[in-house]
């Protein structure tokens, strides 16, 4: 049944057509199926408290992981971009007087040790 625009509707018929309710209110039967559908889908399942602190620990340790590797990747690919530079920088750090403890008292006597450390961190 369709409206047409052929003809006017009197006031009774516009009054008529206004109190007709917009929507309906589902029927229980409708919303216990609907419910009943979703719970069999686990929808409405809850993770218990122990899965969720385990899966957000889980979640935390690979983000620091991803975290960690990242840092370790941009770091090797930035010193295999500029050799010449991260020499440079290497050769700087290794010029660097080793150093002092007590206020220059007493130097490091080991220096291959502080040598190779330094290396290990550039």
């Amino acid at each position: 049944m369709t409206y047409s625009d052929n003809h006017e509707l009197s006031e009774q018929e516009r009054a008529a057509l206004a109190a007709l309710p917009r929507e309906l209110a589902p029927s229980d039967l409708l919303e216990e199926r609907v419910v009943r559908a979703l719970k069999n889908e686990g929808h409405f399942g809850a993770a218990s408290p122990a899965q969720r602190s385990w899966r957000s620990a889980a979640m935390k340790i690979a983000a620091a992981i991803a975290l960690f590797a990242g840092g370790v990747a941009t770091g090797h690919y930035a010193m295999s971009q500029q050799p010449a530079a991260s020499a440079a920088v290497r050769q700087a750090s290794l010029e660097k007087p080793a150093p002092t403890v007590n206020g220059g008292a007493q130097s490091v006597k080991n220096n291959e040790t502080v040598v190779a450390e330094r290396e290990m961190w550039l």
